[in-house]
């Protein structure tokens, strides 16, 4: 794993796999009915228009994160690469850490399994920051 493209292309399938959802939800109001309304029962339409509006900025948000990747694949000068292995990093840290504070402090969080997976694209462009070649 020294090539930054295998890098960005691990980063870009697991990205790909955490929008899915979020990108689904916004297509598909009866999936957003039973994977979210349903958690929060008699919650009204307020509510239920906040948390759209919420699962919206992070499907978009996701996506913004899957294009970078997919710009940074095209990056063909090692500094270049390494400045983006960091800043995409640095996105990917920001993604990931309310997830680990949550279990730290008891707090709902996804399972455990979902959480070590979404830390791989951030073990992988923190090492591709200082160690990968082009």
């Amino acid at each position: 794993m020294k090539k930054f493209k295998t890098i960005f292309i691990i980063t870009l399938v697991i990205d790909i796999i955490a929008a899915l959802p979020l990108v689904l939800f916004m297509f598909n109001p009866s999936m957003m009915d039973e994977m979210v309304f349903s958690q929060f029962p008699g919650i009204n339409d307020a509510g239920k228009e906040g948390l759209e509006l919420m699962h919206f900025v992070f499907g978009m948000l996701s996506l913004s994160m899957v294009a970078a990747v997919i710009i940074a694949l095209t990056i063909k000068v090692k500094e270049s690469a390494q400045t983006a292995a960091l800043i995409l990093s640095v996105i990917h840290i920001g993604w990931v850490v309310p997830d680990w504070i949550s279990i730290v402090l008891g707090k709902q969080h996804p399972p455990i399994a979902i959480m070590l997976i979404t830390l791989i694209p951030v073990i992988a462009l923190l090492y591709g920051w200082k160690k990968a070649e082009i």
